[in-house]
């Protein structure tokens, strides 16, 4: 019963698709399994926009094709994500497999919500590109960048991929006047100071992680 019980935790983190996702469609090579019925036509612009920002990044593929789940933000968000805090984040990707599961999402708003009252909104194409970004940069450099490379030139370099910041530079300007230390400061000030780094090294990325952002 143990090793069942194991199975039933493991299985669907590793293979999403077991938690039987009652919508699928295929878009330009991306593979999309769906909580709600998914508009074809919003789906196409959302993955359109994503291709687009995830091409300009030199380290891309001439395609970046992805498996994607798209919850609600329910039951099948926190079973995938191993986590019952709320708010979550916007989305996760599960290594080996790059598998991209997303929070709460409306694919005809091009949105995906956490339920955080401040930065928990993103567009769902920006979303599902950051993740993208976090394979290509564990594809080109190892399993380790995740823990070799500092948090904010990570998650800075996804939002600079992405370009989208979940807080505004008011709200951040707020926040810090006040000492609250929100969790998406260092994705606002890393995807910043990344684009500072890019303009004055030319735009090489491999220049960029060579030295784990010192």
């Amino acid at each position: 019963m143990g090793i069942l019980a194991l199975l039933a935790g493991v299985v669907p983190v590793l293979v999403p698709q077991a938690l039987a996702f009652p919508y699928q469609a295929n878009v330009s090579g991306h593979r999309v399994w769906s909580e709600r019925p998914l508009d074809q036509a919003a789906l196409e612009r959302v993955l359109a926009r994503t291709d687009e920002l995830v091409s300009a990044s030199p380290i891309a593929l001439p395609a970046e094709p992805r498996r994607i789940f798209l919850t609600s933000g329910g039951w099948r968000w926190h079973w995938l994500t191993l986590s019952a805090s709320v708010p979550g984040p916007f989305a996760i990707s599960r290594r080996p497999t790059e598998n991209i599961v997303i929070n709460a999402s409306d694919v005809a708003q091009d949105l995906v919500t956490t339920g955080a009252a401040v930065g928990g909104r993103r567009s769902l194409s920006s979303v599902i590109a950051h993740e993208t970004a976090h394979g290509m940069l564990r594809r080109r450099y190892g399993m380790w960048i995740d823990l070799t490379a500092p948090q904010w030139l990570r998650e800075g370099y996804c939002d600079y991929v992405a370009q989208e910041s979940s807080l505004t530079p008011e709200q951040v300007a707020e926040l810090e006047a006040k000492g609250i230390q929100h969790p998406a400061l260092p994705y606002f000030h890393g995807r910043w100071e990344v684009a500072q780094m890019l303009a004055a090294n030319g735009g090489s990325v491999d220049e960029l992680f060579s030295g784990g952002g010192s």
